[in-house]
């Protein structure tokens, strides 16, 4: 079994040159990494009861959506790989399937213990990247003849001289080259003999007279394991081609037969044969897995995540209660937002606050418990998005409250004679509105507000209150626009108000 390793001066050690310097690039992604735009964790689950230790592992990623957001280069050329949030890049092969659903990347994963995952993160956004996608993370290439040699030449033109062989286990081909007398660029077709259908073409430069050249595929497919194809060499008008005894071949393969036709085509299915002969001297370059897990690693995408700082939270507001404010605001529009921080003092300066409590998305509000009535407090908030290199926002501006026994204001010491939930005002409103309310004697009382599929926004009041007629601001910034409800509970009496937020 020949490994193929380079010729100076034959279009082969230009190909070899090619990837050698993907590998180089690889060594540099390190650097691109910081210049991605996005990311995408993906965890990888080992069933087996083995570790995987340098493992190609096959994942089939929907490219599609990036590319259409504009969020990747057409081609993924700026697809990269990491570990440990970053920090270990990893090497790939994208095989196939660009800009669909179903796009083949191969990723080299240094380590999957024993029915255990790893996290890995896929990383692009670069515009000016360039592809570091290579098949060295298989072993090879090797030559599928084991760059058999035999010298005799002949001339015929119009027909195609090639072997015919088993596969033996599932190889990558990357390259199709060819042995020829004299230089001129020729036809390789790989057919299934089964069905006898082209499975691959392309035309190899001319070369070096008796050297062997190759030529990239531009899209490389694997061998089926058992499947019999047929390789051949086009020989147009005056060209030579070699022959002789032999039926060497790669261990990968099964050597079976010549097979040739006269005046055909490089599309012809040759159908004539002779045995122990090699007719021609096509090839093709491949490349193996090392290691086959007996169950392939499962894989699963979380949500993508840009790399851009998101902006400091707006619409900061706090309501007073007894011994606790509830801070409330608007929801950032980033779509990787992960959770907000809220920080708080007494003194306006956020240099000096403390972190106090957080909170994840969606929500927008937070009951910060635990306060003395009657000072008063300062409260910001920093947005924090996902994932492992996640960054944190500047400090919103602040707001300020001082709680008080019930969170809400007292309009006269007057006492009502009946429990009564007035409509708000104003009604439409935005994005603030007034609600008063009268409790004849000291009861337990509730002010919810719920959106139109009744679903709690935002509790205004959850206290026990002596009588009196009272008031409270709702602020809903953080609200969409819409119809709202407001039901009151307090002892017996239970009331509700409908509400118009028009933004």
């Amino acid at each position: 079994m020949k490994k193929i390793i380079s010729f100076l001066g034959t279009p082969l050690f230009c190909s070899i040159l090619f990837l050698t310097c993907c590998f180089m690039i690889c060594l540099t992604s390190q650097a691109q990494l910081n210049t991605c735009k996005y990311e995408t964790p993906i965890t990888v689950l080992n069933t087996t009861n083995a570790a995987l230790t340098n493992y190609p592992t096959i994942l089939k990623v929907n490219t599609q959506i990036p590319i259409s957001l504009g969020w990747m280069k057409n081609d993924g050329s700026d697809i990269r790989f990491a570990s440990d949030c970053g920090t270990t890049t990893l090497n790939y092969f994208l095989e196939s399937y660009i800009n669909t659903d179903s796009t083949k990347i191969w990723v080299k994963i240094s380590l999957i213990p024993a029915n255990d995952s790893v996290r890995i993160f896929m990383y692009y956004g670069n515009p000016v990247a360039t592809s570091t996608s290579t098949p060295t993370i298989f072993n090879g290439p090797w030559s599928s003849t084991d760059s058999v040699v035999v010298t005799t030449t002949n001339s015929v033109s119009l027909c195609q001289r090639g072997f015919h062989f088993t596969a033996n286990a599932p190889v990558l081909v990357t390259h199709f080259g060819k042995r020829t007398p004299n230089a001129t660029q020729r036809y390789v077709t790989l057919f299934n003999f089964t069905t006898q259908a082209i499975v691959a073409q392309a035309q190899v430069d001319a070369g070096t007279v008796g050297s062997y050249n190759y030529n990239a595929l531009t899209t490389p497919f694997w061998l089926t394991s058992g499947q019999q194809y047929v390789l051949e060499l086009f020989n147009g008008s005056g060209d030579m081609y070699y022959y002789g005894t032999s039926s060497q071949i790669s261990p990968s393969f099964t050597y079976i037969n010549m097979m040739y036709c006269n005046s055909c085509t490089q599309n012809t299915f040759p159908t004539s044969t002779l045995t122990n002969y090699h007719y021609g001297c096509p090839d093709f370059l491949y490349w193996v897995r090392t290691q086959v897990a007996t169950s392939e690693p499962l894989y699963s995408f979380y949500s993508p995540a840009d790399t851009n700082t998101p902006a400091p939270p707006t619409g900061v507001h706090a309501l007073q209660g007894d011994q606790q404010v509830t801070v409330g605001w608007a929801p950032n529009t980033e779509f990787d937002m992960y959770y907000y921080k809220i920080f708080r003092d007494t003194i306006n300066d956020p240099n000096s606050a403390v972190q106090v409590d957080s909170a994840f998305v969606p929500d927008t509000s937070k009951v910060n418990s635990g306060l003395t009535n009657g000072t008063k407090y300062f409260f910001w908030l920093k947005a924090m998005d996902r994932y492992c290199q996640a960054r944190i926002s500047g400090f919103s501006a602040p707001d300020s409250v001082i709680p008080n026994p019930i969170g809400i204001v007292k309009n006269s010491n007057e006492i009502p004679k009946v429990y009564n939930l007035y409509q708000n005002l104003p009604n439409p409103f935005n994005p603030t509105t007034t609600i008063k309310f009268d409790i004849p004697k000291t009861s337990m009382v509730t002010l919810v507000i719920y959106d139109i599929l009744g679903k709690e926004v935002a509790q205004l009041v959850n206290a026990r209150t002596n009588a009196g007629r009272y008031q409270i601001t709702w602020f809903a910034g953080n609200q969409s626009s819409g119809v709202y409800f407001c039901r009151i509970t307090a002892g017996d009496y239970v009331n509700v108000k409908k509400m118009i937020l028009v933004k």
